[in-house]
């Protein structure tokens, strides 16, 4: 059996999709797995670049005065900021508020020098009254926790340090404010962490406003892969019975992901943690089936998953994995020839997943676009339902294990097609298109395919749910000897 399909479901992998076929084949069920060297991936991207890992480095906030005496003076609450040591425009805050007031070293540009020991902290100025300010500010609060971004002994490479500051000395001399302090950590010193990234605004989502299909988001890190397997790949082959090929099959996808967490280190507990995907994608799969004798099978192709890493060493991990398959079930009663083309293009799927209240998790958009046909060479019952998965997968690792799962949504848009027979005469292959709702194929064979899809998000060892589904007739066509 030939099925040529067009079908974007293959494509349908570029939204952040997962595609799962409930039937089982009764001859037998394979699995086949391609390197990367079988499939051509182009990814292009603002933040991320497939199998490479960002790691972001401290930086200092941008668009700030560093000149304005403000950030001389302790504050409960700081902004950490950080950006992409490979491409240009990546950024993640870390926000603390403090235990204890706080001072940013970074900040302050009459800072010249800093210099760490075991026990103390040595910070040299080269403004006799940008000392005089930091003289009067230090001294105000009992204690202090100081921020150093200045490697040498004061920090590992690619993290800042936190310093609890006990006594201060001041030579008006040299300019040198000298600290006995105590190096710390953030569990120690501040009472609560939020990490951003993209520009989704802490709480901006919540219970009272979420509902499930009606999402506003804005996320700012993209991924755009497309990807287009050489022509006449063959996807699955049980000589002599059955050969599937992928005459054509090309997708290009969008992907863009912000986060929210919030942890409260008094309770030691997550307060907040989600994110959110928004995804596009085109598609163009042409498949071919050829069938040689009754037969029935299920099969997957899976060419190498894509990796997309993101490190702030010492505070998160996260790992973006895009998982790209296709799943067919195909059978026929005898030898045939079976041919469908089909065309889909979704721009606007946006998912939110709340990794601690599913009630707060949602999806909107995912209206897809497409065309379809099909065809068949003779007188035969016959199937070809292929689908097509994207599994997008965000493995979190939180300083350094506090907090270590993964999160993700499988979208799956498939298309399932019935040769159904309905005379037992030879057969004129010149179809009816269309049919009505009181149309019949009494003499003939009846083509019915529908297009299935389905969104899903799941948290690894606490829910998975359905946030999607929907099932729509796109072709009814007989091809009749009336």
């Amino acid at each position: 059996m030939k099925s040529v399909l067009s079908l974007t479901s293959f494509l349908a992998l570029a939204a952040s999709v997962v595609a799962v076929d409930d039937d089982a084949c009764e001859n037998e069920s394979v699995a086949v797995r391609e390197s990367v060297a079988a499939t051509s991936f182009n990814t292009n991207t603002n933040t991320f670049a497939a199998n490479v890992t960002n790691v972001f480095a401290p930086v200092t906030a941008p668009h700030i005065d560093t000149q304005d005496n403000a950030y001389v003076v302790p504050q409960l609450n700081v902004s950490l900021f950080y950006a992409s040591n490979v491409t240009a425009g990546g950024s993640l805050v870390v926000n603390h508020s403090m235990i204890f007031p706080t001072v940013l070293l970074e900040q302050i540009a009459s800072i010249s020098n800093v210099d760490c020991t075991a026990d103390s902290v040595a910070v040299t100025f080269n403004d006799s009254s940008v000392f005089a300010t930091a003289q009067t500010a230090w001294t105000t609060n009992e204690t202090v926790v100081w921020i150093t971004n200045h490697l040498g002994d004061c920090d590992p490479e690619l993290e800042r340090s936190f310093f609890v500051v006990g006594s201060l000395a001041f030579d008006n001399e040299t300019l040198v404010a000298t600290a006995s302090s105590m190096k710390a950590n953030v569990s120690s010193t501040a009472a609560i962490t939020e990490i951003s990234f993209g520009s989704l605004p802490a709480g901006a989502i919540t219970n009272s406003t979420i509902a499930k299909r009606d999402l506003v988001i804005d996320p700012s890190f993209t991924i755009t892969p497309s990807l287009s397997l050489p022509a006449d790949t063959v996807l699955y082959s049980y000589s002599p019975y059955v050969t599937v090929t992928a005459d054509t099959a090309s997708f290009t996808s969008n992907v863009t992901l912000s986060g929210y967490l919030k942890y409260n280190w008094f309770l030691f507990k997550m307060e907040d943690l989600y994110f959110d995907i928004d995804a596009g994608f085109t598609a163009d799969l042409a498949v071919s089936a050829e069938v040689t004798s009754a037969y029935s099978t299920t099969f997957t192709y899976a060419p190498t998953a894509l990796f997309y890493g993101l490190s702030v060493p010492g505070v998160l991990e996260l790992g973006p994995q895009l998982q790209f398959s296709v799943d067919a079930e195909v059978s026929a009663s005898e030898a045939v020839t079976v041919t469908s083309e089909v065309t889909l293009a979704i721009v606007d799927g946006n998912v939110h997943v709340d990794l601690l209240d599913e009630s707060n998790t949602g999806t909107s958009g995912w209206n897809p676009t497409y065309t379809a046909s099909a065809n068949i060479s003779g007188e035969v019952v016959a199937e070809l339902n292929p689908t097509a998965a994207l599994t997008v997968e965000i493995a979190i690792n939180f300083f350094s294990g506090l907090l270590d799962l993964s999160t993700g949504l499988t979208a799956s848009p498939g298309f399932d097609n019935s040769f159904i027979l309905t005379a037992a005469e030879g057969i004129d292959l010149n179809g009816v298109q269309n049919l009505t709702t009181s149309g019949t194929c009494a003499e003939g064979l009846e083509l019915a395919s529908n297009f299935t899809f389905s969104v899903e998000a799941f948290v690894t060892e606490f829910y998975s749910t359905e946030l999607y589904s929907v099932e729509l007739p796109i072709l009814d066509k007989c091809f009749s000897w009336e």
